[in-house]
């Protein structure tokens, strides 16, 4: 009863999103009456970001790269190819992602995405449905999806944990902008069956381009993440608002590599399980 409440509540939340970017259900609270009828693209222009990433999941230290590039599909529409590589539980992980969206940038955004990340130990993928509603100085947002993960398993160990599973993945979020370059991120996720719940903070730097940003989670079976590290904005907006609403969204594989982790490092479901981390059961 509790899994079918999280996947109805979780739809609804994309659905009322949907709903609202096309109608411009809380266009009357950002668009002042000088701009009301002036709609900018979904994307500002040719833009991106690269970030460099470092910290741990559970008691494995992580560090890596990644990067997203974003266009304009005409004026209402944008598309964004994300790329990562991380070093993490002692193998090379190599994701890859996409997203094709429709954004009024003073409504919100509504769009599908896919992820994948891909490890000589496992590959997670992820296909589903974004959306973003945009307040003053609020953003409410939300993933869901289907999500594949495939653990691939010694045959030594256990070989019947080296299986493919499938499940519902799910994120919902709010950011508080608490100044124009300054943004604090609430956000829970499902994965795996598991329950996740993180904290993001970002701050957009004097230095042109330039944001901080640090990422802590924790999880059900003891979870816990810290991830922290520089981003460089090329091109598109200057700030960090309009950096967010107007140009990239967030790069789907950075957005759930913690949760990610939890079934690398033994936190999340059986079939995920590695000989590393974990004893038989």
């Amino acid at each position: 009863m509790k899994s079918s409440y999280l996947k109805f509540s979780f739809a609804a939340a994309v659905l009322a999103i949907g709903t609202s970017v096309q109608a411009g259900a809380p266009a009357a609270s950002i668009a002042n009456s000088a701009n009301a009828s002036v709609i900018e693209p979904a994307v500002s222009g040719l833009n991106g970001k690269i970030d460099g990433i470092y910290g741990a999941v559970n008691q494995s230290y992580m560090r890596g790269v990644s990067g997203s590039v974003s266009v304009p599909v005409g004026q209402k529409y944008g598309a964004q190819l994300d790329g990562s590589y991380i070093h993490g539980f002692e193998t090379d992980i190599y994701g890859v992602g996409g997203h094709f969206f429709r954004r009024n940038p003073a409504k919100g955004l509504l769009g599908l995405a896919f992820g994948g990340l891909h490890s000589t130990d496992f590959t997670d993928i992820l296909v589903g449905v974004e959306g973003e509603l945009y307040f003053k100085n609020i953003t409410l947002g939300t993933f869901i999806g289907y999500n594949n993960a495939d653990a691939h398993v010694p045959p030594a160990f256990i070989a019947s944990l080296a299986r493919s599973r499938d499940f519902i993945a799910a994120r919902l979020y709010a950011t508080a902008y608490l100044t124009e370059n300054l943004a604090f991120t609430a956000e829970y996720q499902n994965r795996f069956e598991r329950n996740f719940y993180i904290a993001r903070l970002e701050y957009l730097t004097p230095v042109k381009g330039l944001a901080l940003f640090a990422d802590a989670g924790l999880g059900d079976n003891n979870y816990r993440h810290l991830m922290g590290g520089v981003r460089f904005y090329f091109g598109g907006s200057s700030t960090l608002k309009d950096r967010h609403r107007k140009d990239d969204p967030d790069n789907i594989n950075n957005a759930f590599s913690g949760s990610a982790g939890a079934g690398m490092s033994g936190q999340g479901p059986t079939g995920m399980r590695r000989k590393k981390y974990c004893k038989p059961d």
